[in-house]
């Protein structure tokens, strides 16, 4: 019932006047109906037989971390998933044993139904001997993994910082036109990448043609800068332009670096991997 505010008379709640005075009622908040928050959500898959929980017998849940039914830990998971908050706070965690998992909008135990970027089936991982992979699903926008150390690039590598998407582009020099003249232009002092910033939909942002040696990337200094966006560090990241070709590395920023991978790749305990709009940390081994 939602009691009116001008004569007290209670009212049925679908109501929006009252019945004895005809005042509009205003619901309780507690009463306002909400859009339910999707996040990431556990989707029921076959469950391996013969796992069963050592305390009481019940069998377990793929993907849990403990049994549903007597609440006790789950033992022998090889690694784990955890998708996090922006605060770094988990949200939700899938236990793996030795299955291989997919991962996307439509498949797997993590479906984000709320992230528009992320492709029907994005990646999987898979175990290859002793080591957790995850592999690329030929993806609209791919997986990226944070940067520990530094990463060689090459041409067309895509990586990101703080809420860009950049792409590293090769410099060519257009041919001349059949009768030999030569297109006129700003002195190029030898430029042979570009850092090209990617625009929400796919279109081409700002260039940042590098020189040689270590271009800083950064908020509001250095040679590659974005002062509008606050989650890239004042000192953010280097790329070093050098004759064996070109390195990325980050400078201890407080998001990160994140690279796009190639193929099936190998992970540690502890990666981040950027997926769409949601972050992923991977523990091995536990």
């Amino acid at each position: 019932m939602t009691e009116c505010f001008a004569c007290g008379l209670p009212n049925p709640i679908e109501r929006h006047f009252c019945q004895r005075c005809e005042s509009v009622l205003v619901p309780e908040e507690s009463q306002i109906p909400r859009e339910p928050v999707l996040m990431a959500r556990q989707l029921p898959v076959p469950t391996p037989a013969g796992r069963r929980c050592a305390a009481c017998g019940s069998t377990l849940a793929p993907g849990f971390s403990f049994c549903v039914e007597c609440g006790d830990a789950v033992a022998g998971g090889r690694a784990r998933l955890v998708t996090l908050a922006e605060d770094g706070t988990e949200e939700a965690l899938w236990v793996l044993a030795d299955e291989e998992v997919e991962i996307g909008k439509d498949v797997g135990p993590l479906a984000f139904l709320d992230d528009p970027f992320i492709s029907p089936r994005h990646c999987r991982f898979f175990f290859a001997g002793d080591r957790l992979h995850v592999e690329d699903l030929n993806s609209l926008n791919g997986v990226f993994r944070r940067l520990r150390g530094e990463a060689s690039l090459r041409d067309g590598d895509s990586f990101r910082v703080g809420r860009q998407l950049l792409r590293l582009e090769a410099m060519r020099m257009p041919p001349p036109s059949p009768d030999g003249t030569r297109i006129w232009g700003s002195p190029n002092p030898g430029h042979r990448y570009r850092v090209v910033q990617i625009l929400e939909g796919g279109a081409p942002g700002e260039a940042f043609p590098l020189h040689e040696g270590e271009n800083l990337l950064g908020r509001e200094s250095g040679d590659v800068t974005f002062p509008r966006d606050r989650y890239v560090s004042a000192r953010h990241a280097c790329i070093a332009v050098e004759a064996e070709g070109v390195r990325l590395r980050d400078l201890g920023s407080s998001n990160g670096t994140f690279v796009r991978l190639r193929g099936a790749i190998p992970l540690e305990s502890g990666d981040l991997l950027l997926i769409g709009n949601h972050l992923l940390r991977v523990d091995v081994g536990v």
